[in-house]
């Protein structure tokens, strides 16, 4: 072929450089058009999203409107009376929050509103007989059933929807009922406001006496709505228009990126241009031998890019690459490693795969290699055992391998270690399929509730126990509408609480069964709450069981106040009769004896009389206790030595009656000791009593100024019956002590806490 032949063959540079720039010009305008499109569409279903909420805002308060008008009919009477009107409005108000008036129109006369006051205007008030508004008065009459007129001027101020509903007595028309929804009320509750930043909104209806559409939302009413979105509400025949405010974002990207294109283009065909313009005479000069060369060239420069890409490879990824043959023509060191490990073969370069793998698993390979080989890119998990019969799985992917002319030379395989992934989902899903299977089971009621309060799902335990035949006709139903009223306004609330992140618990009954129930809330990765998971329990066995046992235990309680009542009372009878016998005898001796009999029973018997006269009659008040029972004993034994100052220091403590005793009756013996021989001939006589409770243990001392024991007697080795009853009594309360008896007596003794029970040192 000729040079001049070679060159006519040619586009002119110029043309070239032209047809490059339109090409990229067209195709930059042909995205900035697609991306215009899809900004346009997200925009409009933005807008459709807003308007959807807004309406089923609107939807809401309207159907909260006709339960209220609805309701309200119930108050009049079949025979045309109406009963109890302001207490049934104030009721409807107070739990509708949509509504702001409710009235009676009795043969087209308001006569009842609520509230009366600010309403007082309309009494009285025939609306069968205003034209401005009796054509849709008629029209809520004719069609029976609830019908919203306006929004329009009110005759007390204001603008506002009335949705007016027929009241019908032995299909006869009585009157209306009506519920009046202020326009400022409708556009709050549909949260409009929530959007009045981004859109125009814009309420609409056709006046029925003139045929022109009106607008009642303030604002400016001259914006155009054309490229907007409207809603109908049949129920008034209105339409609700919105907009955006501001101009679109689309038109800026499509003039931005068509912009962009432009210079692109410009720029793209000039460099083309440029190049184009580079001498032909060097591609004149290049044989047959030269282009054998750039081949091998390209080829090198491919095999080099290959082998750069394996050895770059991320460390936790296997690759290697084989020809049509299945020899060796790159691999990482993952691979060789890998291939090391299992098959115990060291690889190389030229090395045929199948001389490397087991032969079991040749043809599961050969049918993948083929697969790519054929020009097929795909993936697959693998499941292999290594030497130690440990699992593995391997995420595979091939891909062919193909030259200039597309044709395939080889395949590239892929492959990363998943065992971690998939044994943590294996370990998820079993731990999903015990948790399942455990709610399933549980004897409790399980559910889950969404943040409305619907139901999401219950478990067979939870059905049976709200009775439901069909489990599955209650999801999406609301939980709260199961209970009895009195249990939902306080469920509901406390329901609210966990919506903010605190578990609360409750309980309710359904008349027969008492149930306990507790909600906790479930956060996304977020931490916010997106669902509320409630655990009930049927505890109606348990309460009365704990009913019977409450009473069981008054019935016990009752029974063992009578008994320490009884025991006190007889031994009061047996100190009465000592008193009586000591009356008849005339010796100081036995007079003596009889008095610390004497006190030894009151000792006895004040600690049951503290007993039923407390409700703890376990243990009495050891302060208490000792309070009345010093001033008793001293009472007695002064009638012989008078003039003795008693020191009282006793700390507040509970003590059981078991110890309770012997220390009354331990104080019982010192006091008569010390009145018997400590203060003989003596004026200045004082007696101190300390008792100090430290970590369950009481520290006691028992002092007198008198003269001490004499020589001969020996509080270790008591010969007489005090000195005996003083030991025993500190024996039983297993007490340490120590006794000073010289030119004076004192009673250190230490002893330890007992249970609180009747009978807490009975093995």
């Amino acid at each position: 072929m000729s040079q001049n032949n070679l060159h006519s063959n040619r586009f002119p540079p110029a043309l070239s450089g032209f047809l490059i720039a339109l090409l990229i010009f067209s195709t930059g305008m042909l995205i900035s058009y697609f991306r215009f499109q899809v900004q346009k569409q997200s925009e409009e279903g933005e807008l459709r999203d807003v308007m959807e909420i807004v309406e089923q805002n609107i939807q809401r308060t309207i159907s909260e409107a006709y339960s209220a008008a609805l309701f309200l009919a119930l108050t009049v009477q079949d025979n045309g009376e109406v009963k109890n009107f302001e207490t049934y409005a104030e009721n409807l108000l107070n739990n509708h929050e949509g509504v702001d008036v409710l009235q009676l129109v009795p043969d087209g006369v308001i006569q009842y509103v609520y509230p009366y006051e600010g309403n007082e205007a309309v009494i009285g008030y025939n609306i069968l007989a205003d034209p401005k508004v009796n054509r849709e008065v008629i029209r809520a009459t004719e069609t029976r059933t609830v019908y919203f007129a306006g929004p329009f001027e009110l005759k007390q101020g204001g603008m506002a929807v009335i949705g007016r509903i027929p009241v019908i007595i032995e299909d006869e028309l009585w009157g209306l009922s009506a519920v009046i929804v202020y326009l400022s009320t409708m556009i709050e509750q549909s949260g409009i406001n929530e959007f009045s930043d981004k859109y125009y909104f814009q309420l609409g209806k056709t006046n029925p006496n003139t045929g022109i559409e009106e607008f009642f939302m303030p604002g400016d009413k001259n914006i155009e709505f054309e490229n907007g979105q409207s809603v109908n509400f049949p129920e008034g025949e209105w339409k609700l228009y919105a907009a955006h405010k501001n101009v679109s974002n689309a038109w800026f990207s499509f003039i931005f990126i068509g912009g962009f294109s432009l210079v692109g283009a410009v720029l793209c065909g000039f460099m083309s241009y440029k190049l184009f313009r580079k001498p032909y005479e060097l591609e004149d000069l290049i044989e047959e031998q030269s282009r054998e060369l750039l081949e091998s060239r390209e080829q090198f420069k491919e095999s080099s890019e290959l082998l750069t890409s394996v050895l770059e490879s991320p460390q936790n990824i296997v690759i290697f690459s084989l020809d049509r043959n299945y020899n060796y023509m790159a691999f990482n060191e993952n691979h060789r490693s890998i291939a090391q490990d299992l098959f115990g073969v060291p690889i190389k370069k030229g090395m045929n795969i199948f001389d490397v793998v087991p032969k079991k698993a040749r043809a599961l390979l050969m049918v993948n290699y083929n697969r790519a080989l054929n020009g097929e890119a795909f993936e697959l998990v693998q499941e292999t055992v290594d030497a130690e019969l440990n699992v593995q799985y391997w995420q595979n992917w091939f891909s062919p391998i193909r030259d200039k002319q597309e044709n395939i030379i080889g395949l590239t395989v892929f492959s990363i270690d998943i065992t971690q992934r998939v044994e943590a989902e294996q370990t998820i899903e079993r731990n999903e399929r015990r948790l399942r299977t455990l709610i399933s089971n549980s004897p409790y009621c399980i559910h889950e509730l969404d943040t409305e309060g619907r139901l999401i799902s219950i478990n067979e335990a939870g059905a049976e126990m709200f009775k439901m035949d069909s489990p599955e006709s209650y999801l999406g139903r609301y939980y709260f509408g199961l209970m009895k009223n009195g249990y939902r306004e306080k469920s509901e609330q406390l329901f609210n609480r966990t919506l903010l992140g605190e578990s609360t618990e409750f309980g309710f009954d359904d008349g027969e069964n008492y149930f306990e129930s507790l909600f906790i809330p479930l956060r996304n990765d977020d931490n916010v709450v997106t669902r509320v998971m409630g655990i009930t329990q049927d505890v109606t066995q348990r309460k009365h069981s704990e009913s019977f046992v409450e009473n069981s235990l008054r019935e016990k309680t009752t029974l063992l106040a009578e008994i320490h009542h009884r025991v006190k009372n007889n031994l009061a009878i047996v100190s009465g009769l000592l008193e009586l016998q000591k009356g008849e005898v005339d010796d100081e001796r036995l007079t003596a004896i009889f008095d610390q009999s004497i006190n030894r029973i009151i000792s006895i018997a004040m600690v049951h009389e503290l007993m039923y006269n407390t409700q703890d009659l376990s243990s009495i008040n050891v302060h208490d206790y000792l309070e009345k029972l010093v001033p008793a004993i001293s009472a007695t034994m002064q009638n012989r030595i008078q003039n003795v100052d008693i020191d009282i220091d006793i700390e507040e403590y509970r003590l059981n009656i078991n110890q309770a005793i012997p220390l009354g009756l331990l104080l019982n013996e010192l006091f008569t000791n010390s009145f018997k021989y400590a203060f003989k001939d003596r004026d200045d006589n004082r007696i101190r009593i300390k008792l100090v409770v430290d970590d369950e243990k009481i520290s006691a001392v028992y002092a007198d100024n008198g003269r001490g024991f004499p020589a001969d007697v020996d509080f270790e080795k008591p010969k007489n019956l005090g000195l005996n009853l003083i030991h025993a009594q500190l024996q039983q309360l297993d007490a340490e002590y120590e006794a000073k008896t010289k030119d004076k007596f004192e009673l250190v003794f230490h002893f330890s806490v007992q249970g609180r029970g009747s009978h807490s040192n009975i093995n």
